[in-house]
């Protein structure tokens, strides 16, 4: 299948030939008939790239914040690794679409294969022949609606959930600011609600569509004091709602909408809009300035948009997936027509030229249509990357499963010094096949037990999330495949004895990617230590704070003690030499963050030391991330981020610095390497297991204050 895709650094926009996408449960798979341009937004996407990096950074100053955190946490290379590996990665364009549903997911009950659905959300409705679309994300096309016209569903319900912001009651005065696409869907649906529209642009033709789209009043805005005009078509009352659409660095659209509001009205901005609110003007009219969130509730929330949870419709009753049922209704009724919107379209496989025009503003576009042949490949989930690198018989042979910012700068770049590459999946083709050709893998797939099938791949890398390790483990091991997976192992102890069963069977090479005790900082501080001798170590983690919404905070990924913690417990078994025998943790409450979030966890291990692992996300972002206090053997041992360790002994102090803060990565793919080679695992699959023993125990000691053995006899054997 093919798809748009734009790459940022390269500044690049091409039609890729993409694995078509596995559909998943709770969603369907769509092949795409037409998908609608929305002009402004992925025009300036487009426009953003031609930007020099001192200029994107000048237009979102919160990611730069975001980027100097990672600098104090990471050190510069790093940081310079993940920001090119985002800004040098092919990106989706598209949010809105009409298709035919070809599979269905578990767990999706009012869809079939053969309906016509309208389909949204940026990532889920792309400009591609095939997409996996959420079922909160799609909603049948009701017989009779032209499908061209509902493929402008989901941009439709931006104008909608915009207009239901100002609350308004039939009679009522509403102002459009902005007559683009989005400004003359407005018209319509105010018009369909008994209001009286008023529309305003800088170009006289878009005054001109919006009056013959049922405007009341529609004038250039060659300034912006209306008053005298609104006052006299409105009993000298203003308007009691305006809108505005409009993308501009310019606050003449603020000033205007105050200036032709009403006392008490309500002002909606669902554009990119300079807000400089000027306070006499509304103060004096208490005016209620409003956003409006994209499409509707539910946008931005994964419980409604990945997992298919809807909001009652008694609570909310208007969401993302409801204003497009409401968009489609209207069209069905002839409420609203979208014909006189749609002023170009254009072939799919000529989309690349078609986004360069557009750009390049040859034309008046408004309302631009992709249609799409209906010969589409919906089968091949594999595609070739050409390659004429020899496979070395000396080199293991990876299949990676996984290509997130950590895989992709952490992993992979240094995997590919150590190995051949041969095959990698991902859930997208998009990224499956960008990572393919940015690290020299032989072909990208989105199903993998493609490489599982695959006989010239002897090892699998699984950096996927978490709730999908161990599945991938036991599946990787029953097929005789070497493993390497990202930390946690599992997430639950019926995962681990599935591990335990397939990995005793099998005597497979496993791994799991506890790369800190590869870095130069811990190995010399290992070196400090004495063998033999019961120490007591202070483990501080700042961890950072993560909000709720975030994948990793879903309890389904079994949460960061586990997610997380056990990279720490790895550490102190590697310094010890020893293993956990027992557990106790507590955690701080803190409002707003997940219990375990802020935890201490209390470690006995097999050479008599104990060990509390402060596992804190609630501390200042440009603070230390890790701290070691090491006391035993008359001396006291500071470690210090990977920058420093500093010991005392014998009354003097000697001090040891490290040019920049290295996690071991690259080490760990050189081991990784070596020990497939070898067949013999850098950490005994017994020290693993305990390791993901403990973590689980952690947080079952938080919930029911115990203390718990971990002996591995109790695991396996109950």
């Amino acid at each position: 299948m093919k798809q748009l895709a734009q790459n940022i650094k390269r500044n690049s926009l091409t039609l890729e030939e993409l694995p078509v996408p596995v559909c998943k449960a709770g969603g369907v798979l769509v092949k795409t008939v037409y998908s609608a341009v929305s002009v402004g937004t992925e025009i300036m996407k487009l426009k953003n790239a031609d930007l020099s990096y001192f200029q994107m950074a000048k237009k979102k100053p919160e990611q730069v914040k975001d980027v100097l955190n990672t600098l104090t946490q990471l050190g510069p290379v790093a940081t310079y690794r993940k920001v090119m590996n985002k800004l040098d990665s092919m990106s989706p364009l598209g949010y809105s679409l009409t298709g035919e549903v070809i599979e269905v997911g578990k767990g999706v009950d009012n869809l079939k294969v053969g309906d016509m659905v309208a389909c949204g959300g940026a990532g889920y409705a792309n400009h591609a022949e095939v997409n996996f679309i959420p079922k909160n994300l799609c909603t049948k096309v009701p017989d009779g609606v032209d499908l061209k016209d509902a493929s402008f569903a989901t941009i439709a319900s931006v104008a909608m959930q915009g207009f239901r912001q100002t609350e308004s009651q039939i009679g009522e005065n509403v102002a459009v600011i902005g007559l683009g696409l989005l400004g003359q869907i407005l018209v319509q649906i105010i018009n369909a609600n008994g209001c009286r529209a008023f529309g305003f642009d800088i170009s006289q033709s878009k005054c001109d569509l919006a009056i013959s789209n049922g405007a009341y009043f529609a004038q250039a805005a060659t300034k912006n004091n209306f008053e005298e005009e609104i006052g006299s078509l409105t009993n000298g009352f203003g308007c009691d709602s305006i809108i505005i659409t409009t993308g501009t660095q310019s606050n003449d659209p603020i000033i205007l909408a105050g200036k032709i509001a009403r006392h008490k009205a309500k002002i909606v901005d669902i554009g990119i809009t300079k807000m400089d609110l000027p306070w006499d003007l509304y103060y004096h009219k208490e005016l209620d300035f409003r956003f409006s969130c994209s499409y509707g509730p539910g946008r931005y929330d994964p419980i409604y948009e990945e997992k298919g949870i809807d909001y009652p419709v008694g609570h909310v009753r208007w969401t993302e997936q409801r204003n497009m049922m409401s968009i489609l209704q209207l069209l069905k009724d002839g409420k609203i027509d979208f014909s006189k919107l749609i002023t170009h379209q254009f072939s799919f496989n000529d989309s690349e030229k078609a986004f360069l025009d557009i750009k390049a503003g040859k034309e008046d576009y408004l309302g631009v249509v992709l249609k799409y042949d209906t010969d589409i490949d919906t089968t091949t989930k594999r595609v070739n990357i050409p390659n004429d690198k020899a496979i070395r018989s000396d080199k293991a042979t990876i299949g990676v499963i996984g290509a997130g910012n950590y895989a992709s700068t952490m992993l992979m770049p240094f995997l590919k010094e150590e190995a051949n590459l041969i095959g990698i999946a991902t859930a997208t083709g998009i990224n499956a096949k960008d990572k393919a050709q940015k690290f020299g893998f032989r072909y990208a797939t989105t199903d993998y037990h493609e490489m599982l099938a695959d006989k010239d791949i002897n090892t699998v890398v699984i950096a996927t999330r978490h709730n999908q390790h161990a599945r991938m483990v036991v599946d990787a091991l029953d097929k005789s495949k070497h493993v390497y997976v990202e930390k946690p192992l599992a997430i639950s102890i019926p995962e681990l004895k599935a591990i335990y069963k397939s990995y005793t069977a099998q005597q497979q090479l496993l791994m799991v990617g506890y790369n800190r005790r590869y870095s130069d900082s811990i190995k010399y501080l290992k070196k400090q230590l004495k063998q033999n001798i019961r120490y007591s170590i202070y483990y501080q983690v700042n961890a950072g704070f993560i909000p709720m919404d975030k994948w990793y905070q879903s309890p389904e990924q079994g949460g960061r003690v586990i997610g997380e913690v056990c990279h720490f417990i790895d550490t102190l078994q590697y310094l010890l030499d020893a293993d956990p025998v027992e557990v106790f943790a507590s955690a701080t409450a803190v409002e707003g963050m997940p219990e375990q979030d802020n935890t201490f966890i209390n470690i006995k291990f097999s050479n008599g030391s104990t060990c509390v692992i402060a596992y804190l996300a609630d501390g200042d972002k440009k603070y230390a991330k890790e701290k070691m206090l090491i006391t035993g053997y008359r001396t006291n041992i500071e470690f210090d981020n990977f920058k420093t360790v500093t010991v005392y002994k014998d009354g003097g102090v000697s001090k040891k610095q490290f040019l920049m803060i290295d996690k071991g990565q690259k080490e760990e793919m050189s081991v990784l390497a070596k020990s497939i080679k070898s067949g013999v695992a850098p950490i005994s699959f017994q020290s693993l297991l305990v390791n993901s023993y403990t973590a689980i125990l952690a947080v079952e000691s938080i919930q029911t204050k115990r203390n718990y053995s971990t002996s591995l006899d109790t695991l396996i054997n109950e």
